[in-house]
């Protein structure tokens, strides 16, 4: 597939080493792309800009918040903000730019392993694909109800269907308050609301590749091999890696926050992390401050997890 690909994120200055990571990785495998990044500082717009990168498609959060009539106040905090900035940018970029045919969100803490060509592939005519969490069994009891879907990999096609699809969620994001009825958890997030797009749109893909997505809440499901020198799935290729809730705890450590999905980082997954974790801090920008995770346990819970930390491994020492 040679075709120009269209793909677009967000970050903040905290988030910037990883985006770096996301962009570099995306170029490794493609050269025909545009990679859309609304900034939501001046300091990463400034930084970013300065890299005359033509890949690069800068948006700045003034240009975002004037466009739609956002701001961070009404949301607890910076992360519940940001989440309902991922229907906004998919459709703003789309309104923007009629003649992209299809767009592809990620998430600015996933990472490109393969090319993307099987990804799209699999998408194929669809308007709509986007990812199951794929929770292992036992977390899938355990946890609360944190939707079906993931959206860290989402696919928008500039169709009549997307585009209602876009806006519909859009207004879900836009009209959310704190304890509205139907809704599943204390605060905001934005994943909540695929659950639906099943049923109420035509052309929805749910893509099946377990190379794509491949995440700590699914990591547990599956082998992780190195063939001939690529990361793999059990037998299928290692196309994206979610690096949710990484975090550095020390100067040479860092925490995967694994336990809570009973995945363990070793052997091959441990090179995956090592790969990833070189490249972030490779741009020699502080990477310390993450989003945190919106996780508060019983204290039968707590307990339980301090007694599977004994067992599993979440932390990367990089020597």
């Amino acid at each position: 597939m040679t075709h120009k690909k269209h793909i677009c994120t967000y970050f903040d200055y905290n988030f910037l080493p990883r985006g770096l990571a996301l962009f570099h990785s995306i170029k490794r495998f493609h050269n025909e792309f545009d990679f859309y990044v609304l900034t939501f500082d001046d300091k990463t717009f400034d930084y970013l800009k300065g890299l005359n990168e033509a890949n690069l498609k800068l948006i700045s959060f003034q240009e975002y918040n004037d466009y739609f009539q956002t701001s961070i106040d009404r949301f607890e905090d910076n992360k519940q903000y940001y989440f309902s900035a991922t229907s906004n940018i998919c459709l703003y970029i789309l309104e923007q730019n009629p003649e992209i045919d299809l767009l592809l969100y990620l998430d600015a803490d996933v990472f490109v392993f393969n090319s993307l060509d099987v990804l799209y592939k699999e998408v194929g005519a669809a308007s709509i694909a986007y990812c199951s969490h794929r929770f292992t069994p036992i977390y899938r009891i355990l946890s609360k109800n944190h939707g079906r879907y993931n959206v860290g990999v989402n696919f928008f096609r500039n169709d009549e269907t997307s585009i209602k699809c876009l806006k519909d969620w859009q207004y879900d994001c836009t009209n959310w308050y704190k304890g509205i009825p139907g809704y599943h958890l204390k605060y905001f997030s934005d994943q909540i609301f695929l659950d639906g797009w099943e049923s109420k749109y035509n052309g929805v893909k749910i893509i099946e590749n377990i190379g794509v997505d491949t995440a700590p809440w699914n990591i547990a499901n599956y082998c992780f091999r190195n063939i001939d020198g690529k990361f793999h799935v059990n037998d299928a290729p290692l196309v994206i890696y979610h690096f949710s809730y990484l975090k550095k705890i020390e100067n040479n450590k860092w925490n995967a926050n694994t336990i809570y999905y009973f995945g363990s980082v070793k052997n091959v997954l441990q090179d995956i992390y090592l790969s990833y974790i070189t490249k972030v801090e490779s741009y020699g920008i502080d990477s310390n401050k993450y989003a945190t995770i919106n996780l508060k346990f019983s204290w039968m819970k707590r307990f339980f997890y301090r007694v599977m930390g004994l067992y599993l491994n979440e932390i990367i020492e990089i020597k």
